[in-house]
């Protein structure tokens, strides 16, 4: 799809800090295309990234465009500063646009999602899936009442996968969302209420998971939950055997490991999911390798291939 066909009035968008993620950017990108959406990726981008001339050139040889943004940090606490990717904040800045929606750039599309750009968000709102709060994995550093019974997911309908409503008797946890996926309308207003919570809030320092955790916060009781299959986390397919439906997933969102650091995977219910990355990654690879232009095939050596898993 050429950019004069895409309704240029709402935008996908993901967040690059370094050259790392860039083989999950493009998967990301090519899999928007390959389910013929109407919107386009724009690629944030660190004044830091924006330096690196040659990894900027591969976002133009794969005709992604890029918007660079501004360091975003909080206030230093007792002259300590709570580093995290708080640069995702950026698109409720962006009021050029009428919507965007932010992605994480480990995440592979499979159905066409452009009803996330016309679904109703009431003003002042954003959308998003429950956090999955079970730690399976049993992380001794996640928070203790992390356990199955408190899950949004585990109080969603396993018929239709529809989360449950969120009121304020919900368990705390039903009230955390994961900002892999998240539909906003851009306003300053919000905006600056955000940046005003990541630097004056008390939890800042200690939390988790950043922007994530600062969102969970300042949209509490006004957030629309969205259903798994917007944002399927991978570990879900196990702890959430009872919600999860393959057919359904559209977005599938590669938490913890990532596929492109092995092509070996293991067959279990987890990992056997990454297959679904690496068969788009084979697309992207041979559209690159195979080019006819001499430069995109130094760059897919050059920016690629050292942040992509070979054997």
């Amino acid at each position: 799809m050429s950019t004069t066909e895409y309704d240029t009035s709402k935008i996908w968008t993901t967040l690059l800090t370094n050259r790392g993620y860039f083989g999950g950017a493009l998967v990301l990108d090519h899999t928007l295309r390959k389910t013929k959406s109407k919107y386009q990726l724009k690629i944030m981008v660190t004044r830091e990234v924006e330096e690196d001339k040659e990894f900027m050139d591969a976002f133009a040889a794969a005709g992604i465009p890029t918007i660079v943004v501004d360091k975003i940090e909080p206030a230093p606490r007792d002259g300590k500063i709570a580093k995290g990717t708080w640069e995702k904040l950026a698109p409720w800045g962006m009021t050029e646009y009428e919507r965007v929606v932010l992605l994480d750039s480990d995440q592979v599309i499979l159905q066409n999602i452009d009803d996330m750009m016309t679904m109703d968000l009431p003003e002042g709102f954003v959308a998003s899936s429950h956090a999955c709060t079970c730690n399976p994995r049993k992380l001794a550093h996640y928070p203790k009442d992390w356990v199955p019974e408190n899950c949004g997911f585990t109080a969603a309908d396993k018929a239709t996968g529809q989360p449950k409503p969120i009121t304020e008797g919900s368990p705390g946890n039903h009230h955390l969302l994961n900002s892999g996926t998240v539909i906003l309308r851009p306003s300053k207003k919000e905006y600056d209420e955000l940046i005003h919570a990541m630097n004056t809030h008390p939890d800042v320092p200690k939390m988790l998971f950043f922007d994530q955790d600062l969102l969970a916060i300042v949209y509490r009781g006004k957030w629309k939950p969205l259903p798994y299959y917007y944002n399927a986390l991978k570990p879900m397919r196990s702890c959430h055997a009872d919600l999860w439906k393959d057919e359904d997933v559209r977005i599938l969102h590669y938490i913890l490991n990532k596929p492109w650091k092995s092509r070996a995977y293991g067959d279990d219910v987890i990992e056997s999911t990454h297959k679904l990355w690496w068969d788009a990654y084979a697309e992207v690879e041979r559209e690159w390798t195979e080019s006819d232009d001499e430069n995109k095939r130094r760059l897919w050596q050059n920016v690629v291939v050292p942040v992509v898993a070979q054997e």
